[in-house]
């Protein structure tokens, strides 16, 4: 009976899975109204901590969150775990000791305060599950935020626009769409800053969520990497692991009770910390992930702001899209950062000839030759 619940537990994380997944789906052909920092922050960050949550919660690989050794027979073993579960500690003068000479593991020794010694807690891997959560959360916001912007009035405009060239729609639907073209160039300016304020967003709260990770890890994640690498590659004793030092296998609990004279008895107790496996991994996985997301993003924004100052850059980067477009109708397309950006869209999502065309229209009818639109002349 245990083993089916366990099976239908597991059949039930995959479908949960299964279904959140598909909200990362990308097709080839799919319209693309954002870049790959939004996709690696919204969409493989959130997947990655959505995975780690299920790691997290995989009771039937890796058995109960903590499992706890005690001498005394007269106390109910699920009570001794629970309490365990919130008042484990390790001893903070036992991390670097020689392991079944000095101690029986590292940070694992009888206390002795008189000496100095102190406990040393590590409760934050209780909060693990929801803490993952909160931050896929928080990954996907900036995502939500330029999605209620565009509200998919760019994404419908480049659909009807790739699906056949220009020439091809009846005059009524040419003279429409190259109309919503000028138009959502009139408020390109709008678009650009506002996404430019979401990768902003994406650096900064990713700079907050290493430092969040750093306060919840007890100031421990910030070389985690480093020191993690440094572990394995001059092949150490574990005594020197820092995902030991910072996730636990086997910690100490005291645990106080009245005895039968009404005394009070203490209980010492070993605890082995079966879930800190699982979560010591997650967060190197994130240490790096974090690193290759701080790169990317620092990148993207130094490009984005020599997109704003240089507008031969401008030039450049859609000339690459659209190598068969006129270039006047590209210079004076790209003499605005605005208007980069939503003919870098536009180009991203059309086959270059539907794009030379479309532009060629664009600019006939509603732009004189200093790029300002003709309907906004006195």
């Amino acid at each position: 009976m245990v083993k089916q619940d366990q099976a239908m537990d597991y059949l039930r994380q995959i479908k949960a899975f299964a279904t959140f997944s598909q909200l990362f789906e990308s097709r080839g052909d799919q319209v693309k109204v954002d870049n790959a920092v939004f996709r690696l922050h919204s969409q493989c960050t959130v997947l990655i901590l959505m995975v780690g949550t299920m790691f997290v919660s995989m009771r039937q690989y890796f058995g109960e969150p903590i499992e706890c050794l005690s001498s005394r027979t007269d106390l109910p073993a699920n009570m001794l775990q629970h309490y365990c579960w919130l008042e484990s500690f390790s001893v903070s003068d036992a991390a670097h000791k020689t392991v079944g000479v000095e101690v029986a593991y590292p940070g694992v020794k009888t206390l002795n305060a008189n000496q100095g010694e102190r406990k040393v807690y590590h409760k934050y891997y209780q909060w693990v599950y929801f803490v993952l959560i909160i931050q896929s959360i928080m990954f996907y916001v900036p995502k939500y935020m330029w999605k209620a912007k565009e509200s998919r009035r760019l994404r419908n405009l480049i659909t009807e626009l790739r699906a056949k060239h220009i020439e091809e729609w009846s005059d009524f639907d040419r003279k429409r769409l190259i109309q919503d073209v000028s138009d959502t160039l009139l408020i390109s300016g709008d678009y650009f800053f506002f996404f430019f304020f979401c990768e902003t967003f994406y650096f900064i709260h990713l700079i907050a969520q290493i430092w969040f990770c750093n306060i919840f890890l007890q100031g421990q994640f910030l070389k985690l990497g480093l020191e993690w690498l440094t572990y394995t590659h001059e092949n150490l004793d574990n005594k020197y692991d820092p995902l030991i030092r910072v996730f636990p296998r086997l910690t100490k609990c005291l645990f106080h009770k009245y005895g039968y004279s009404g005394s009070i008895e203490t209980h010492d107790a070993l605890c082995f910390l079966t879930l800190n496996i699982v979560n010591e991994k997650i967060y190197v996985v994130l240490w790096f992930w974090f690193v290759f997301l701080f790169i990317v993003t620092s990148i993207c924004l130094i490009q984005r702001i020599g997109l704003v100052l240089l507008p031969w850059l401008r030039l450049k980067k859609i000339r690459q899209l659209a190598p068969s477009t006129d270039e006047q109708d590209l210079i004076r397309l790209t003499s605005s950062a605005g208007g980069w950006f939503v003919g870098h869209l536009l180009s991203n999502n059309m086959r270059p000839s539907y794009f030379r065309d479309l532009m060629k229209l664009v600019m006939k009818e509603h732009y004189d030759q200093d790029s300002k639109p003709k309907n906004s002349q006195s």
